[in-house]
């Protein structure tokens, strides 16, 4: 193909314009450079988390994130209500809305003893992802400012190998201080407990609540009767690491009586100069003790016994196995039998 004379020049001019306004020779016109066909990431990501929420969510907390979902009639504790946005478990303090990492942290380890269970193995994106689209189910995500998590102040027993001192000491707070069994079990007899309130500068109760060694239900913020772990038997629902526990005990639980610790746990000295009755390191105390409590549970097996069964059994849902049925006897000869 051969360019007439009378092109050749324009095209020259039209060439170098181009090449004046960009100097790359190397750009993909057709598309965004930056994101690719996506117009953006935010937009991305919360379609990504919609359909990741459809897929791992919406069978107990609900298309639209009311805690309906279809297995909801079937399951206690209830679904979670993302409407509500009142999430139990987080670092912020009672009544707050909690952190990205707090939702992150309960969708990657779930919730023990309800239906919410774990997934480790969900790609960061995905987790990412399911927060950024739960926080578009409440308007109170746009209506508040976001919340900082409770100060976690140093772990005076942390270097210590041996816990006795830091149980011993929780043990005073739990029942002494925090009367952590108006609503948990106490786990010592009514005179400890009036020592160890004494002991803190309190009066000694002439009353107790009734079954003070069992835990005692209290409606939520809902109405719902609902009653705390007996530490040596009930599951915790957040983690039972010592952390764990310090972070659920210095926060509180939103929408129960549990309140946040970590703000009224300070009692000065008698005296200037006199340590502290009661300091924020002693929640450390209370996870620690909480956490001895947990540890006596009884183990699932005996020692030497194996969790798998050497032939496999059926299962009954009502009562014991039925008896084993006696083989049938022969028949006279000269009966006759009607068939």
């Amino acid at each position: 193909m051969t360019i007439p004379a009378k092109l050749i020049l324009p095209l020259l001019l039209l060439l170098g314009f181009v090449s004046a306004c960009d100097s790359r020779t190397d750009v993909d016109t057709a598309r965004p450079a930056k994101f690719g066909f996506q117009t953006s990431i935010p937009k991305s990501l919360m379609e990504e988390g919609h359909l990741a929420y459809q897929r791992y969510c919406t069978g107990c907390h609900g298309e639209a994130g009311d805690g309906l979902g279809e297995a909801a009639a079937f399951l206690s504790p209830r679904p979670r209500n993302f409407v509500n946005a009142a999430f139990k478990f987080s670092s912020t303090r009672s009544g707050q809305l909690p952190t990205d990492e707090d939702l992150k942290r309960t969708i990657r380890t779930g919730l023990r003893g309800s239906a919410m269970p774990s997934f480790p193995l969900l790609p960061e994106r995905t987790v990412d992802a399911l927060v950024a689209y739960v926080k578009t189910l409440s308007p109170k995500w746009q209506e508040r400012e976001p919340a900082a998590q409770i100060p976690f102040v140093a772990d005076p027993f942390k270097s210590v190998d041996d816990r006795a001192t830091s149980i011993a000491r929780g043990e005073a707070v739990y029942h002494g201080y925090s009367i952590c069994w108006s609503c948990h079990p106490s786990y010592v007899p009514e005179a400890k407990i009036n020592e160890y309130v004494q002991s803190f500068g309190g009066a000694p109760r002439t009353e107790f609540r009734g079954d003070l060694h069992i835990a005692e239900g209290k409606p939520n913020d809902e109405g719902e009767l609902i009653y705390p772990p007996d530490f040596r038997r009930d599951f915790v629902r957040a983690g039972t690491s010592a952390e764990d526990l310090y972070r659920s005990i210095a926060s509180g639980i939103t929408g129960t009586a549990m309140p946040t610790w970590v703000d009224s746990i300070d009692i000065p000295g008698k005296k200037p100069g006199d340590p502290p009755l009661v300091s924020q390191q002693d929640l450390w105390a209370m996870a620690y003790y909480v956490k001895s409590l947990i540890e006596q549970r009884p183990a699932l097996l005996k020692p030497g016994e194996f969790a798998v069964r050497p032939r496999p059994r059926p299962i009954y849902l009502h009562g014991a196995p039925p008896p084993v049925a006696e083989p049938a006897t022969s028949q006279p000869a000269d009966l006759e039998m009607d068939f």
